[in-house]
């Protein structure tokens, strides 16, 4: 019996050759070789095998569907979805034009689409999906309500724009799937977590700030530090990093420079005035509001030992508060946090200040704006702490204390 010859016939775009092809028998495997146009015009020519006729060419007809649907790429939707997250949407947030704390933000809430929290279990992440299961409504309605549970509504939220924009977006430029699965459709993301409390608005008084400035202004950096027993720290750098704390906040205390802006800002941002004043000079890159701002050092002390700090600077490109170890570097965002924690308990202990148990850097924007409320208009607090009067007056004004006022009543009756 002589054997056919399958059809030689040119296939078009989309089409493959699996119903004509032939399957043959080898060691009890049948194969069956096959070719297939994609979409863009190129042929590719595959090999499947099964144990029947029939198991072949059904094995031949998914992988021709995968080729078609993926356009014959490295992924396909088989693939793990957790390894998608990590080699193609991680790379995009990272190579994205974004601000430091925008990309730390969404390099977060990527991980916990993906399940990885220590403090949590993540039953429903996406790591353990392929891409075409992962993909689905459901499996991703159900991620992204597990983050809501566990971390809150604002990062679910966030958590949706990264997925959107990070992992369905970079999807579909692969030819994976077409359009996305959360477009139109609504998910509760409520959660009964508890909201962070919000720090900003709490503003100390004027003789609790005046405390506080000469308090740390008395500080000896090196005063209680001692040489580490082990590890590759030395005592140089314990001391460096405590200094490092003490002027942060002298700085922020002084201007109401959020700690983002204080930490990016250099030695070239730095110039003083005609009228002697030191003036810090915040980008609108830098700034949370991309408004660009001079703000002044509005006390001398605070602004004489930055100049001095400055006389050791190794150039005019270091970071004013850069990294303990090396100034030419920005302080780790982590680091600092524990650094300027420890400083504020310290503050609260040694100053009997209940308030610097929980209130962080954002406290001086509200004691500034406070302490200044009968002295300087409005709309120039807000241009100083760059942002509308709204936000000024909702989230940086502290009314609890009404002695401005009760001083402004005995004086109307001296007169």
């Amino acid at each position: 019996m002589t054997s056919r010859r399958a059809a030689t016939t040119r296939l078009d775009p989309g089409h493959h050759s699996i119903d004509r092809a032939m399957p043959r028998e080898r060691d009890g495997q049948w194969l069956l070789d096959w070719s297939i146009r994609l979409h863009d015009g190129r042929l590719v020519k595959k090999r499947s095998q099964g144990a029947t006729k029939g198991q072949v060419r059904q094995r031949a007809k998914v992988t021709a569907k995968e080729l078609l649907a993926t356009g014959g790429g490295a992924w396909k939707t088989t693939s793990s979805l957790g390894d998608y997250l990590e080699q193609v949407s991680r790379p995009a947030i990272e190579n994205a034009k974004l601000r430091p704390n925008t990309q730390t933000r969404y390099l977060l809430a990527l991980g916990q689409l993906a399940g990885d929290c220590k403090a949590h279990s993540h039953a429903d992440s996406l790591r353990e999906h392929s891409i075409g299961s992962g993909t689905r409504f459901r499996a991703l309605e159900a991620c992204l309500k597990e983050v809501a549970k566990l971390h809150g509504t604002e990062s679910a939220r966030q958590a949706r724009s990264v997925l959107s924009k990070y992992v369905l977006q970079q999807l579909n430029r692969d030819e994976l799937i077409q359009g996305s699965p959360l477009a139109g459709m609504s998910i509760d993301l409520t959660s009964a977590k508890p909201a962070a409390r919000k720090r900003g608005g709490q503003a100390l008084t004027k003789s609790e700030y005046s405390a506080v400035l000469d308090f740390l202004l008395g500080l000896d950096p090196a005063e209680g530090q001692t040489k580490p027993s082990r590890g590759r720290w030395s005592l140089a750098d314990r001391i460096a990093k405590r200094r490092n704390a003490v002027e942060l906040t002298l700085l922020q205390a002084t201007t109401g420079l959020r700690v983002s802006e204080a930490n990016s800002l250099t030695w070239a941002h730095v110039e003083t005035g005609d009228d002697g004043t030191l003036h810090l000079g915040v980008t609108a890159e830098n700034s949370k509001t991309h408004r660009a701002r001079q703000v002044p050092v509005l006390d001398a002390r605070v602004a004489e030992r930055l100049l001095t700090r400055q006389n050791s600077a190794a150039s005019s490109s270091a970071y004013v508060i850069g990294s303990p170890a090396d100034q030419t570097i920005v302080w780790n965002r982590d680091n600092c946090q524990k650094s300027t924690t420890a400083l504020y308990l310290e503050l609260s202990e040694a100053l009997d200040i209940a308030l610097l148990k929980t209130a962080r850097t954002h406290l001086w924007r509200a004691t500034l704006n406070s302490l200044l409320l009968d002295q300087v208009s409005e709309v120039v607090r807000a241009a100083f702490f760059g942002h509308d009067t709204a936000i000024n007056r909702a989230a940086y004004t502290d009314l609890a204390d009404t002695s401005s006022m009760v001083t402004a009543a005995r004086r109307l009756r001296a007169v």
